[in-house]
Formats: structure tokens, sequence, C-alpha cells
């Protein structure tokens, strides 16, 4: 190893080899000295115009293409800055929050995606287009500080699984030692081409480029489809892949894969045992590995040659395997913590886990996404992976429906290719499949069937984007869930809404005789108390359709549901309270105390209080949308 910082590594490797191919992409091949001269370029661009400190600013990079991030990225770390790479696929509004959360002084861009990224607060833009001429004729001059192994390297995002991504620092000590771990277990060397499938804006590209471009190997990127005939065309020795995109590859030989590593989510043991039964011809080896952010990746792996015997029910089991040298792994309350490679202190990942006598710790789901169900939790994860080997389910997700309709489990289902009709199994087909596996109240009592699970900006699976059926035990099919549900909810909102404003306007002079009589009243005064009027029955009666369908729609958005449940009651009195309210303040005499105090008190302070709960309600939402990974 050579040098305090990570790049450093790749300079090493473009010294000894310039003509060696350092990337290729589906349009180019970039040799070590083209890419580390292009990256030369572009820091001392940046050197020049962006107006930075001597060394550790962030500099976000959103570009458009991976090649553009390879290069953005070296060049950041040259400049001696630390860098971060955002998706430039993401919503504007969430963009703009992670060029906060990385508190990016610069970002290194494209000339179309400045409206998306300006965000008003003056951040330096170099784009990689419009500024290509200057950035061609800028000078790489030898810079002092490049980096130092406690300096920042890079800012990495959490997965956002259950809430919003977060930042992570990671300096250049954690990325160097990560990088010695994953050369003892990975062995790469010059003569391998390493195909990374990853997002640029994960943790595992990050990961990718670094196993690759400091190993002196090749690093293949491809945006497109992942199969046999591109592994095979590109000579990939070495492949890394979600477990999604590896149960996509079909059974065929693939004679120049020599290592399948799998990560981004934890692998199922059948899963891995399909993958190496595939590559056996070869002798290929299939790892899945584990690590999140906060250990740049850099976890554990596992190979099913570390289980001490066979296992009764592969579908039903995902392993985590042992540590990569310089990491630890240790279980504390069931919960997962991992120890980063260049030590330090051990870091909680938020997952569950468990390890039975002298086998491998195995991997028991997050502990965010268990849910409560009449006042008790259910583990989904077990749930789920007990429907895992139903031969007419591909993918599935359980969870709860944030008590919009009572507590209920669902099951979100992508039928396999050889369900009936395309169809996932009915409710009572689980059932069957769930008897004596998990408690008869972890059953889910609605399936949902989907093309495809929802998945983030990280490529992991989103719970918020899934979509809830509009009455129980619902089966429908995706992208009708949200016309489907506001249609369903409007439709019971508007006929209780309308029989209760006609009520209303039948009732008010029987219950309040004489607090409508207009007779006297001049014009164009008598119009107006008649608009008023007829304002308070609309109030009353969309306070009575909130009533039957607010709660559910506000739940949603918001995890309490005791303030959530006081919130909707607050909004229905806020809403409603003003019909017989108004009457009765008619029907009072101004001189009359008593009354006029029994109902401000009935009235008025209860309006207040309704008001601070709904406050308080909109105040809890940011945290509620924050929480979690």
């Amino acid at each position: 190893m050579t040098g305090g910082s990570i790049h450093q590594l790749f300079e090493e490797r473009a010294r000894r080899t310039p003509d060696h191919i350092a990337v290729i992409t589906d349009s180019d091949r970039i040799g070590y000295e083209r890419l580390d001269a292009d990256a030369g370029q572009l820091a001392a661009y940046l050197d020049a115009h962006a107006g930075l400190p001597d060394s550790g600013s962030t500099v976000a990079i959103c570009t458009q293409r991976p090649a553009e991030v390879l290069v953005s990225i070296l060049a950041v770390l040259k400049a001696g800055h630390a860098y971060a790479v955002l998706d430039p696929g993401t919503p504007a509004k969430e963009l703009h929050g992670l060029l906060g959360l990385a508190q990016a002084k610069a970002v290194i861009t494209n000339e179309s995606l400045l409206p998306r990224i300006d965000d008003g607060r003056g951040r330096m833009a170099i784009c990689l287009d419009a500024n290509a001429t200057g950035i061609a004729h800028a000078a790489p001059t030898p810079r002092h500080t490049a980096g130092t192994p406690d300096g920042p390297a890079a800012v990495l995002f959490t997965a956002g699984t259950t809430g919003r991504r977060t930042p992570v620092s990671t300096g250049h000590d954690r990325l160097l030692a990560a990088h010695a771990a994953w050369s003892e277990v990975y062995g790469l060397s010059p003569e391998d081409r390493l195909l990374v499938t990853a997002p640029p804006a994960t943790t595992e590209f990050t990961g990718g480029w670094i196993r690759a471009l400091c190993s002196g190997a090749t690093l293949v990127l491809s945006e497109r489809p992942i199969t046999p005939e591109l592994i095979t065309a590109e000579q990939v020795t070495v492949a890394e892949m979600s477990p999604a995109t590896a149960a996509r590859l079909p059974a065929e030989e693939l004679p120049s894969l020599r290592l399948l590593a799998v990560g981004g989510a934890p692998l199922r043991l059948d899963e891995q045992l399909r993958l190496q039964g595939l590559l056996s011809a070869t002798g290929a080896r299939v790892l899945s590995v584990y690590g999140t952010a906060e250990v740049a990746g850099c976890g554990t792996w596992f190979e099913p040659e570390q289980l001490p015997g066979p296992v009764a029910n592969p579908e039903r089991a995902a392993y985590l395997g042992l540590p990569f040298p310089g990491c630890a792994a240790a279980l504390r309350k069931g919960r997962i913590w991992l120890t980063p490679p260049e030590g330090g202190d051990a870091v909680p990942t938020g997952d569950v886990g468990r390890r039975q006598g002298e086998g491998p710790m195995e991997f028991r789901g997050r502990a965010a996404d268990r849910v409560k169900i009449d006042g008790r939790t259910v583990d989904t994860y077990r749930v789920e992976t007990a429907l895992a080997g139903h031969p007419h389910i591909q993918d599935v997700v359980v969870t709860g429906d944030r008590g919009r309709r009572g507590s209920r489990l669902i099951a979100f289902v992508v039928p396999s290719a050889v369900a009936p009709f395309g169809a996932p199994p009915e409710a009572a087909s689980l059932r069957a499949r769930l008897t004596g596996l998990v408690p008869a109240g972890d059953v889910p009592e609605a399936v949902v069937r989907l093309k495809k699970l929802p998945v983030n900006a990280a490529g992991k699976v989103d719970r918020e984007e899934l979509p809830l059926p509009p009455v129980p035990g619902a089966v429908r099919a995706s992208g009708k869930s949200g016309a489907s549900d506001a249609t369903t909810e409007g439709a019971i909102a508007a006929a209780v809404g309308v029989c209760s404003g006609f009520a209303a306007l039948l009732l008010t002079n029987v219950l309040f005789p004489g607090s409508t009589d207009l007779t006297g009243v001049p014009g164009p005064w008598n119009a107006l108390f008649a608009l008023l009027y007829l304002a308070e029955w609309c109030s009353f009666a969309v306070g009575m359709g909130f009533l039957a369908v607010g709660r559910g729609v506000m739940l949603r958005r918001s995890e309490s549901r005791g303030l959530t449940v006081a919130a909707h009651l607050a909004i229905v009195y806020l809403l409603a309270a003003w019909w017989p309210q108004d009457n009765l303040y008619r029907l009072a005499a101004k001189t009359d105390w008593p009354r006029q105090a029994a109902l401000v008190y009935s009235f008025n302070v209860p309006l207040m209080i309704a008001a601070l709960i709904v406050v308080f309600w909109v105040v809890s939402l940011p945290a509620v949308r924050q929480r979690g990974r």
C-alpha cells in the first residue's frame, strides 16, 4: 500500500500499467493513464474555479453516465476533498435535501440537470459538458494535500429502507482498510474484469470501483440488462450484483466467471445454492456479502462451505458468515453490530440476527420492518421467509396497513412465472402454507398483486410506496392503487357528507328554532347571513365525511397512532362544530352571561385545544419520515 489516501492506490496502478484498460463502458474503453489524466484535469479545474478551501470540503456528484461519475470521484479525491454521489433521477425536493445533508459546497453535474439541482443556496456548479473546453485545458499540478488517512474521502448514504437516507462520512483510513480486507477475500488481480451493476449513488458502487481500480483490474460498467451474453462478451471474471439481479440470471454456463458476489441485501441460501450449482461446471465461487454504509459496505461474507452441515429449509435462511479481515460482527440482544475494517467502535445495523450452535450468523430481518397488530409485535421477516418457497411467489413483502382500516397484515406478492394466469395465491392458500410455521395471528389477511416491488434510489424495497388495498381482503393489480384508494375513500366521504349536510339543513330549525330566521334583516345583509348558514352546513358535511375516512388517510402519513387519532378527531371538531355553535350563539341573549360563558367554554376552548393538537401532529410528521435508515 502506498500513500495515505485511497486514490493514491489507483495512481500507483496508473503509473505501473498505463496502457491497461481501467474501465469498459457500453461505448468506450478507457486506459489507466487516460482515466488518471482526465481526473487530474477535472481536479485542476475544480481547484481553480470552485472556490473551495485547500481540502476537506464535500463535493456532490450528480451526472448521467457512470463513467462521468468515476472520473469525478477520482478528481474530487485528487483535489483533497470528499465526494457524495447523488442519483440524477431522484426527485428534486429529495435531491435538495441530500445536498444539504451532505453539506456539499460544490457540485459536478451536467448542464441539463442544473434546474433540478439548484436549491437557491448558491453552490458552485461545474458542468462536465458546458465546461468541457475549460476542463480539457486545465493543467494538473502536483498537490501537497492529497488526503490523509484520517481525512474525509466520501459521504455515503444509508439505503433509506425505513425512512430518510442519512449521510455517513467515511475517511481514507476506512476505505484503505476495506480495500485490504476485500483483496484478501476476493483475490482480485490485474487480469480480472469486475462487473459492477449497483447504481453509482450506492455504497456498493463505491466498494466496486475501489476493489477494481485499486487492484489494477478492469471495471466493467454497463447500462444494458445483465445477461450471460454480456458477461461472456466482456470476459467478466468477477461480477457483483443484487439478489434481484442474480435471480434473473438464466441457467446458462458462464465460463469466464470465477466469482459472483451478491450484496445490497441478504441472499437466501436456496438462491445461493442455485447460483452455485449454475456455476459448478467452472468451479466459480458464490459469495453473499453484507455491510452497511457505516462500515463502507465491508462487513461479512458467506459461502455455503461455512455451514457445519445441511440446512433443512434453505429457502427460509440467509446467512451472513464470517467478518471480513479487520472487521467484527456481534449480536447484542438479537441485534447485529458491525465493527469497521479499520477498527474503532462497533455500530448498530438496525438488523436482527441469530446464531445457532457453531453455525454462522443468520440474518433475521430489519427491526424497523416489524409491525404491531392488535398490540403485539409481528415479525414480518419470519412470515416472508415462510412464504419464500411458495411455487407461485417470486417476491413477497409483508407489512401492516398502518391502521388505515384496522390492524391487519397485508402480503404484497409478485407472482412467479408458473403462477396460474399470473395471479398470486389467495389468502386461503397463504394461510395453508403458513399453518404451523407462524402464529395464526401472523397470517396476512389481504393479498395485493404487484408486477414488481417498488424500490428507492438505492435499489432497496421502498415499503412506504407499497399500495394499500381499498377494503380488507381485497386482491387487485398494481398500478391503480392510488386512484383506487382515492376513489373509494372519496365516494365514502361524499356519501356521508351529503347525507350529513342534508340532515343538518333539515334539523336546524328543529333543534335551534328561529336561529336562521332572517325576517327583518335588510339586504344585502340577509344574503350574507344566508351564505354563512350554507357554509356552516357544508363545513358540518365535510367534517362528517372526514370522520368516516380521514383517520386512514392521516395514518398513511404518520406512524404515531395515538396522536393521529387525536388529530383526526380534532380536525372533525374544527369542521363540524360551527353548525351547532353558531346556532346556539344566535339564540343566546348578549347579556345572558351564564349562557354566553357556557358556550365559550363548550365550543371556543375546545376549538383552541383541537387546533393545538393538529399543530402537534403536523410538527411530528418530519420526525416520523426521517426515522430509520
